[in-house]
């Protein structure tokens, strides 16, 4: 650790002596050279000094320490509906009440829990606690009940949308969408076009459903889309190609429990916990309380 410290030191200091050293050249060209002088003068020199700024930045960027080694523990939750009324929806599991939904968000937040999004699950090394929310297909529901307690609780959740669905009957709209980004608490990952089985389709609607849900949700919110959330939890080996080929990092199911690094080495098969109607309070405490990250720097 001492001598990457002592890396670091270094490098901040040679992006202070470029940054004097551009300062005394602008000086002098300007005091020694008048035809130079009035040249520059109507050029903006505080575009200079800002190139010079940006360089030294980018210096200490890369000497940002990487840890040798990493094991995480990542409790990662899937939830559906936030509703008290379920009406006549078969799946009642899929329904998980606004209060109960106040009442995890509360106990993260006073138990010195840490929320990531999902596309942060391999840069936890600044994380002790860190636990992960994700919300599937993403109706109007989310928006209505769900929206207004992250934001009272400052938690963050990454939300895994239907591309074909924004704009319909009661499903988010783009402007929605935007609101929810903008607020920092948010973000938003492929859960395909339009929530179809992958392994039961034709290889060329397959890839559609993978490859443009991206791409669209990319072009519409000037976002990188980084997670496949697979519809149903149905994947295999050829789907997980192709989310490769497209450009995701990581494929999420459905089911497994706690997400371990050291186990789940497939980032295209990481594991979450169903967080259901019936789930207590006490059971969400219990896998929160396996969050960890163990480093060697």
């Amino acid at each position: 650790m001492e001598r990457s410290n002592s890396s670091n030191k270094l490098i901040i200091i040679m992006s202070l002596i470029i940054i004097i050293v551009i300062a005394i050249c602008v000086y002098f060209i300007l005091n020694l050279n008048p035809i130079v002088s009035t040249t520059i003068s109507d050029v903006n020199i505080s575009e200079t000094v800002e190139n010079a700024i940006s360089l030294s930045e980018s210096f200490v960027s890369e000497a940002k320490a990487k840890p040798k080694k990493m094991s995480v523990t990542v409790p990662i939750f899937m939830y559906h509906f936030l509703l008290d009324d379920y009406g006549t929806y078969p799946d009642v599991e899929n329904f998980m009440k606004p209060s109960t939904f106040e009442e995890q968000l509360k106990y993260i937040t006073e138990n010195g829990y840490e929320p990531i999004f999902m596309n942060e699950i391999e840069n936890l090394e600044e994380y002790k606690k860190p636990i992960c929310l994700t919300v599937d297909d993403v109706f109007v529901y989310f928006y209505e009940n769900g929206f207004p307690l992250i934001k009272k609780y400052n938690v963050k959740v990454t939300l895994c949308i239907i591309y074909e669905y924004i704009n319909g009957e009661n499903y988010l709209t783009t402007d929605q969408i935007k609101e929810m980004l903008d607020s920092g608490l948010v973000t938003i990952e492929s859960h395909t076009m339009s929530h179809k089985e992958l392994t039961t389709l034709s290889a060329e609607e397959r890839r559609r459903q993978i490859i443009k849900s991206k791409e669209n949700l990319e072009k519409d919110f000037g976002i990188e889309v980084s997670t496949l959330c697979y519809p149903v939890g149905d994947y295999n080996n050829d789907v997980i190609n192709i989310a490769k080929e497209a450009g995701y990092k990581y494929g999420i199911a459905m089911t497994g429990g706690t997400y371990y690094s050291y186990i789940h080495d497939n980032l295209f098969a990481i594991p979450r916990i169903y967080a259901n109607r019936s789930m207590t309070l006490n059971e969400f405490a219990r896998y929160l309380k396996e969050a960890n990250v163990d480093v060697t720097w």
